[in-house]
């Protein structure tokens, strides 16, 4: 009786030490990890939304021409039509929610001095990101906006 009470016992110990292996290794700061967390969270919930075509509003501000708001449609994942400034092009602005997705990864993972995500509680995209890379450059920050989003 006492070794099968010590055999499930071990059973169940190493069966939960097995289940936290499985968990990712982030090789970045407590804060950029847990960023990342967050992120691929909202994505996979983007993702399972299974919407492909939608219409919203999406602006950029920064040290830049390309500022919006744009009105954007956008159709099996490609931007269908952009409402825009002419005059300085568009630069491959706006971008999809796909593309925005990856562009908010790709400047989490740059380790910036700050910056701050606020994701659609409902289908998961960054509705609010906004970084400033270098502590001490005045002209580096930049932030996405989506706003008016409807699947269409």
């Amino acid at each position: 009786m006492r070794n099968t009470i010590f055999f499930l016992f071990c059973f169940v110990l190493f069966s939960c030490s097995k289940e936290n292996e499985a968990e990712l290794k982030c090789d970045y700061n407590e804060i950029i990890c847990s960023a990342i967390d967050e992120h691929l969270l909202n994505k996979k919930k983007w993702i399972n939304s299974n919407i492909s075509s939608y219409s919203m509003n999406f602006s950029v501000s920064c040290y830049c021409p390309f500022l919006g708001p744009f009105l954007v449609t956008v159709n099996e994942n490609s931007v269908d039509s952009s409402s825009e400034n002419e005059e300085w092009g568009n630069d491959n602005w706006p971008l999809t929610i796909n593309d925005l997705f990856n562009e908010v990864e790709r400047r989490i993972y740059e380790d910036p001095f700050s910056f701050e995500i606020k994701y659609d509680s409902k289908y998961g995209y960054p509705n609010d990101s906004s970084f400033d890379m270098v502590k001490m450059i005045a002209d580096d920050e930049i932030e996405y906006y989506i706003t008016d989003f409807l699947p269409l």
